[in-house]
């Protein structure tokens, strides 16, 4: 077991002090009785993780550049699961990843019993009143996509008003876009974002909602996607300077899921200062401040 830095610094001074003013066989067996009692206290907020494994989960078919499954060495990888390695390395716990349905996903996350974390998730007013939200670890751009084949002089969106001229607007179903600001229904029928382009590419929509950094990764995570490269659009014009934050998500009203998110927060803290958040951030696509 190691001192933690702050307290060997303050032991120290304690030490030089009490040298002064008390006979050196007292000092030395009060700080003998003092070390085997810290462990109880002080000690006890840092090993809460130990032995510990921690479970987070995202959508069956991965979300990437977050999460997704490598098709040549069937790992999981992604920005989430760099970020989260460096966590909870040193830590004591073992992290483990799962892509289930995200029904379930977000459920299980709810009880608290199987999945400890999302690994992934935007804010809505609905999730806050439910869940236990970390500080937020990317920014994503809003944006939408069309089938350039098809409207081969582009749809010119400028304002949401814009969308209004279009028959169809697609989603994933599942998926939030309540920030898009649009009057039009947003049709959610593609489980899928194979699904979602192909919807547009065979004409059943005109255009499909999507998050553009999540957009610009699915050619490299999916090296057999289709469609990909006839993809027009781009980042929305009224929410170019406004991105939606992502967040990991944890059972609220839960003492050890509100010690992990603190954890969660002080690592990525230390992670930023490192210079390491930048570096994770630039190879997944994020755009760095």
């Amino acid at each position: 077991m190691r001192c933690p830095t702050e307290l060997m610094k303050v032991c120290s001074s304690l030490f030089t002090v009490c040298e002064v003013y008390f006979p050196i066989n007292l000092i030395k067996k009060c700080f003998i009785i003092a070390f085997f009692l810290l462990p109880s206290t002080v000690f006890a907020e840092d090993n809460f993780l130990k032995n510990k494994t921690v479970t987070g989960c995202e959508d069956a078919k991965g979300y990437p550049p977050f999460i997704n499954e490598n098709k040549i060495t069937g790992m999981l990888e992604g920005y989430s699961v760099d970020l989260l390695n460096l966590v909870f390395k040193d830590s004591g716990a073992k992290i483990e990843y799962r892509l289930i349905p995200w029904v379930r996903c977000m459920a299980y996350m709810g009880k608290g019993n199987k999945i400890d974390i999302v690994l992934a998730a935007a804010s809505t007013e609905e999730r806050r009143k439910k869940y236990l939200f970390s500080d937020a670890f990317a920014k994503v751009h809003l944006s939408y996509f069309y089938d350039w084949q098809r409207y081969p002089e582009g749809l010119n969106i400028e304002h949401p008003s814009d969308f209004d001229r279009l028959k169809f607007v697609c989603g994933m179903r599942g998926f939030v876009y309540g920030n898009y600001g649009l009057s039009k229904k947003v049709l959610q029928q593609a489980n899928s974002f194979q699904q979602l382009v192909n919807l547009v590419v065979f004409g059943r929509c005109d255009a499909f909602l999507i998050r553009y950094e999540v957009f610009n990764s699915l050619s490299k995570a999916y090296p057999d996607f289709k469609y990909h490269d006839r993809m027009k659009g781009g980042i929305i014009p009224w929410r170019k300077d406004d991105p939606i934050k992502f967040y990991f998500l944890a059972k609220k009203d839960s003492v050890y899921h509100k010690k992990l998110i603190d954890y969660i927060n002080m690592k990525m803290k230390q992670i930023d200062k490192s210079g390491q958040f930048k570096k994770i951030k630039e190879k997944y696509g994020f755009i760095t401040e």
